[in-house]
């Protein structure tokens, strides 16, 4: 009763384990298996192979080595009392298992007669295993690859694993070099305090360090800078390990940023130079337009009973590139000149520089006005010449002789003044013929136009900068309408007719804004 007993029992406990049960007879070379492990091995109960004489024929190649070495040395060694392999098969149909074997030795005085045990299938376990151990390298080799350094280090703020950039970065070679030694090792006294107590208080409020610039100070070497976080380290269980961290190296970036800081203040000086000779090349550039001068009262004065003036200057930057001129010829003669550079700016002003001491030196002829403009003109053509600029600017000339009672206009590609009539004359003018523009080489004599005083009330001269003049919807003013606007100033008698138009554009005005230069001068005819 006991016999059936202990037999059903181990019955029982080898099929609850997975076990089956084996036996090798070294004397005879005969080899008994259970019906557990021939299904282990993929065997049929006729003739399988001897795994412990003929291993070649079971043990997978990888693990023959391993498995006849385990045997020779239990079976050669007289105190070895087991046997114990775990080892690769590879069963009839070509599908590996990982099998485990465990025997006793039997001996007599001669040696080794028997070795009887048992195996078990952990191919599951094992296959499991090497999915992990690849997984680990699989994460150790982006660890060790990636741009960044990564580190776990225990309660005390000893290194416990770091990966390669890490190693490189506190200049080793190989992690057993860094392994178990602190940051004091490598950094600076101050460098290494400022992270052991940040270190502390990280496991002791459990609260991490996110994305935090860090100079990190070397005894031998210049600071850098990392952007790092830094977490509590904390097991499965949730017992404090450390803590660990990844940092990047933004040395690079925090010294660019201080080079661009130093730019960007000399930069601020360089400006502030630059606006500080903008802002007095503005004054001198005001300053020469003649309602600046100490002079304008007295002209204004002087030839108030005959000529009202009214003058309007307004610049789209601090450099414009327009600009009018009053030429007191004589007692009876009085000469407007207005000059209109395309674009506006520094090369506008200077332009309108150049032109300015080129009327001077031309006024001793303001009293002819084709001859006036064709002097300016041949000496900007000589001037652009030799500096080879190209620009366009226009000119109209207008010359009040009180003298001969006449009123001479001539143009230089610029737009012909706005005339009012008086009792509608019908000299009014259509758009006659256009000089060339200044700094335009021609053959061409400027056109003259000339109309007896009396039939003029009021004379309006412009730049175009007050009828190109958008709204919101990007549409211009445009020319009818400053025709029009000049038709119903004649009729507001409260205010200057400059004045009056510039308010009907500027009400058209996007923001009131003009983005061009304008410049308007009228004169009224008493």
């Amino acid at each position: 009763m006991t016999d059936v007993f202990d037999k059903q029992t181990l019955e029982l406990t080898l099929r609850a384990s997975n076990e089956g049960i084996w036996d090798w007879n070294i004397s005879s070379g005969e080899i008994y298996y259970s019906d557990r492990i021939l299904n282990f091995l993929g065997y049929e109960q006729h003739n399988p192979p001897n795994i412990m004489t003929d291993p070649e024929a079971i043990i997978h190649h990888d693990s023959l080595d391993y498995f006849q070495n385990i045997l020779s040395l239990t079976l050669l060694d007289s105190d070895a009392e087991h046997l114990g392999i775990d080892c690769k098969i590879k069963r009839p149909d070509g599908s590996p298992r990982w099998i485990r074997i465990r025997g006793t030795v039997i001996r007599n005085s001669t040696g080794a007669t028997r070795i009887a045990g048992s195996m078990i299938d952990i191919s599951k376990r094992k296959f499991a295993e090497e999915m992990v151990a690849e997984e680990r390298n699989m994460l150790r080799l982006i660890i060790d690859n990636i741009p960044l350094q990564v580190y776990f280090k225990d309660t005390e703020s000893n290194y416990k694993l770091v990966n390669q950039r890490q190693v490189e970065w506190l200049g080793q070679s190989d992690p057993a070099q860094v392994i178990g030694k602190s940051g004091k090792t490598f950094f600076s006294e101050e460098s290494w305090q400022a992270s052991r107590e940040e270190e502390l208080t990280i496991m002791q409020s459990g609260k991490p360090v996110i994305d935090v610039i860090q100079r990190e100070r070397w005894p031998n070497k210049p600071d850098t800078f990392v952007q790092k976080v830094k977490h509590p380290w904390l097991d499965s269980s949730g017992k404090l390990l450390g803590t660990y961290g990844i940092a990047c190296d933004v040395t690079s970036l925090i010294q660019a940023k201080k080079k661009l800081e130093h730019v960007a203040i000399d930069l601020q000086q360089q400006n502030k130079n630059y606006q500080e000779e903008l802002m007095l090349a503005t004054e001198v550039q005001r300053a020469i337009l003649p309602e600046n001068s100490p002079e304008w009262s007295t002209t204004i004065a002087e030839w108030q009973d005959r000529l009202q003036i009214h003058t309007l200057y307004t610049a789209a930057s601090e450099l414009a590139g327009d600009f009018y001129d009053v030429i007191r010829i004589s007692d009876q003669k009085i000469g407007f000149l207005m000059i209109d550079v395309a674009g506006h700016g520094v090369r506008s002003a200077i332009i309108i520089s150049l032109i300015r001491g080129l009327t001077e030196q031309a006024e001793h002829i303001a009293h002819k006005p084709a001859s006036y403009l064709d002097n300016i003109n041949k000496g900007l053509i000589a001037i652009l010449e030799k500096s080879s600029i190209a620009l366009h600017a226009s000119a109209s000339y207008t010359l009040i002789d009180f003298e001969s009672q006449n009123i001479t206009i001539t143009n230089a590609g610029h737009d012909d003044p706005l005339i009012h009539f008086i009792n509608n004359h019908p000299d009014q003018p259509t758009n006659h013929p256009k000089g060339p523009p200044l700094g335009t080489p021609s053959s061409k004599a400027y056109p003259e136009k000339s109309f007896p005083i009396d039939h003029i009330k009021n004379i309006l001269m412009f730049t175009n900068g007050i009828y190109n003049v958008m709204n919101k919807d990007q549409e211009k003013w445009g020319f009818k309408k400053l025709q029009q606007a000049f038709a119903h100033a004649q009729e507001n008698k409260s205010t200057s007719p400059a004045k009056f138009i510039h308010n009907q554009a500027k009400q058209w005005a996007s923001n009131n804004i003009f983005t061009d230069d304008v410049c308007l001068l009228s004169l009224e005819i008493r």
